[in-house]
């Protein structure tokens, strides 16, 4: 995987977690704890709580036109995941199980729970693990695109996604942010998610979050979760997945229904990974309805 010449290495482990800060935002608020700080955004007057939890590729801007749609009927939290958007901390041993825990740390001290969860891709590693390991905080919990590609067996995960991974973890040299940015799209996108397909300014975004996703990604638990841990989520999961998502993902989506004790999957017609960018209002209308049928008052 030869980057571009002149093309930005990945920060090796070790170096500094500043937040990205790429954006300043009149709404944000933060959270500070255990020298971590994340930045977050709270939407909505009514209903049940529910909290966006964001993929390795991009940070809570992904949200952006989810989150106002959803805050008609939902109190909505959304933000950003240690070093990605405008938060930020130490290096994370164990990324999954530390977004957990900043993630619960979070919802704590803003009062936001119980709560539903809504995620995709890598966050939703982190949305079942806080399910499992503190569920007094969550009332359900919706997955796009889910990566858990250990829940297949090894002849069917020899496809694109898992050869790029697999790459991905075993290279010593620091591989370039685009190199990264384009591989990852290759591998789990749609035809219309490539890389060529987004404006400049949803690329530099990406970019920006490219060190954190190598990171998250060499970490086995992001792709891997005990059949143990599964059985033990104790409330509902909607799992989503793109209709032109690589088959691979929609492989994953039933295994993962077939060891969750109460899960139910919805493939979204003509979308694929990034479903809350290319086509939101499908999104919302699936998850919303999801959300709504479960929006009692907290006992």
């Amino acid at each position: 995987m030869g980057g571009p010449a002149g093309a930005k290495p990945v920060a090796g482990h070790g170096s500094p977690r500043p937040s990205v800060r790429s954006r300043d935002s009149v709404s944000a608020q933060s959270w500070a704890g255990r020298g971590v700080r994340l930045e977050y955004e709270r939407l909505g007057e009514a209903g049940d709580p529910v909290t966006l939890v964001h993929g390795s590729l991009d940070d809570r801007r992904t949200w952006t036109t989810v989150a106002p749609k959803l805050a008609t009927a939902l109190e909505v939290l959304l933000y950003d995941r240690r070093e990605h958007g405008g938060s930020s901390g130490p290096d994370r041993e164990r990324p999954v199980a530390d977004d957990a825990l900043d993630l619960a740390d979070l919802l704590e001290g803003t009062g936001a729970y119980p709560t539903h969860l809504v995620a995709d891709g890598y966050g939703g590693a982190v949305a079942l693990k806080l399910a499992v390991e503190r569920p007094e905080l969550v009332r359900s919990v919706v997955v796009h695109a889910p990566l858990f590609l250990e829940l297949l067996p090894p002849e069917a995960r020899a496809v694109p996604p898992e050869t790029w991974l697999r790459i991905l973890r075993e290279r010593h040299e620091p591989p370039s942010v685009d190199e990264v940015a384009q591989g990852y799209l290759a591998a789990f996108g749609s035809p219309r998610e490539q890389w060529s397909a987004w404006t400049p300014a949803t690329r530099r975004r990406f970019a920006e979050n490219v060190p954190a996703l190598v990171r998250e990604l060499r970490d086995a638990s992001a792709t891997d979760v005990p059949a143990a841990d599964l059985a033990e989520v104790p409330v509902p999961v909607l799992v989503t997945v793109g209709a032109e998502a690589p088959a691979v993902l929609r492989q994953v989506v039933d295994q993962l229904c077939h060891r969750l004790p109460n899960a139910n999957a919805v493939t979204l017609p003509g979308t694929g990974h990034l479903v809350q960018l290319t086509d939101p209002d499908l999104l919302v209308g699936v998850v919303g309805t999801f959300l709504l049928e479960r929006n009692v008052p907290s006992t």
